[in-house]
């Protein structure tokens, strides 16, 4: 076989080396990380879904564990704490079908500041423990209890003692991801709490009733400092059933609803929404904070229905995709829905989502002043 020439074989073993010297590279590289990708400007944003998910609220449950003083034997039975019972286990079961992401409590959480009756809240709120985030608020049934000779027996919100934090102590709720921290370093009565979901970031301040000055500073230098968090404000006594915040003085000091609007609420831009109890009954307020953003001011409480409440709750669906928030009114006990204009209805609120750049910009500036 006539052999090729001299120039071409040695062409030939260069090819050759040339070869496996390429392949040699190529496995060295293949066992490196790959560098990160250049992200485009301006389109650096949070990884979101557009699933639904929902926030569970609980009304006052007072009269659920309301077995010192009977005052729930007015509808035949004095015990009615299988009704407190029937709303977290129902949160609990469904949390998967409808995503629920958190709960929360208006307060009024007892009828009385007594242990027998936190014990009974507790029993029923750590059926969400390890399922669902939860978070609770102080009523004025929840603390200064005291025995008085009148048609009650006993006065409450005489002052802010409260067992509330023997029973939901600080330190247990401090081990949670989603805690946040609180107004005192030993005390849970004023807390914070955050959560993602659809990438969006979600910011709960949880007020006592009739929130101190000095407390809403603490509130206002939160949300500030997370001004790419959506934040929702709850507090116990806000909003009246005839859709105005409340006003005039009470015996315990501390803000009423239009302080608390004046003072905190309407100055962020990032707070859309408060959720409150107290009043029986229903309604929403959409007022225009110092921004130009809308705050859904919602009073939920059902105390006076039958049976205290009967276990009625609400469950709030947020839909990024359409920019809605759906409001549901649900009984689990009776296993029915309430479908009135103000029990059923959706609310208008952008799920658009912040550059992450701007917040992070903000939040420098927010340092920066203090």
């Amino acid at each position: 076989m006539k052999q090729l020439p001299r120039t071409l074989r040695r062409s030939g073993r260069l090819g050759r080396y040339a070869l496996l010297l390429s392949l040699v590279i190529h496995s060295v590289a293949a066992d490196e990380p790959a560098a990160p990708l250049q992200k485009q400007k301006g389109t650096e944003h949070a990884v979101r879904t557009t699933e639904p998910f929902t926030i569970a609220v609980l009304p006052d449950t007072q009269y659920y564990c309301d077995i010192r003083h009977k005052l729930s034997a007015k509808w035949g039975n004095g015990d009615l704490r299988r009704y407190f019972f029937a709303q977290t286990k129902w949160v609990r079961d469904n949390q998967k079908r409808l995503n629920i992401a958190f709960l929360v409590h208006e307060g009024d959480i007892v009828q009385g500041d007594v242990p027998e009756e936190w014990a009974i809240a507790k029993e029923a709120m750590s059926v969400l423990d390890g399922k669902v985030r939860y978070c609770m608020c102080l009523g004025n049934h929840d603390m200064g209890y005291q025995k008085a000779d009148n048609k009650y027996g006993f006065n409450i919100a005489v002052n802010r003692t409260t067992l509330f934090n023997q029973y939901f102590p600080r330190e247990k709720f401090a081990k949670r991801q989603e805690f946040g921290g609180t107004f005192d370093p030993d005390r849970h009565d004023n807390s914070w709490y955050h959560f993602e979901e659809a990438g969006l970031k979600f910011l709960i301040v949880a007020l006592e009733y009739l929130p101190r000055d000095e407390v809403l500073d603490w509130a206002n230098r939160i949300v500030a400092e997370h001004p790419d968090h959506r934040a929702i404000v709850l507090t116990h006594a806000y909003l009246k059933k005839n859709k105005t915040r409340t006003t005039g003085r009470r015996k315990l000091k501390g803000n009423n609803g239009e302080q608390m609007w004046q003072k905190f609420v309407s100055k962020h831009k990032n707070v859309f929404m408060v959720l409150c109890g107290h009043f029986s009954g229903e309604a929403v307020l959409t007022s225009t904070g110092d921004h130009g953003n809308p705050v859904h001011q919602i009073l939920s409480d059902y105390q006076e229905m039958n049976n205290g409440g009967e276990s009625w709750l609400r469950y709030m669906v947020f839909k990024p995709e359409s920019n809605k928030i759906s409001i549901h009114t649900y009984n689990p006990a009776l296993d029915k829905f309430r479908n009135g204009p103000s029990s059923r209805f959706d609310l208008d609120y952008s799920m658009t989502l912040f550059p992450k750049g701007r917040a992070a910009n903000a939040l420098d500036k927010t340092r920066e002043n203090k």
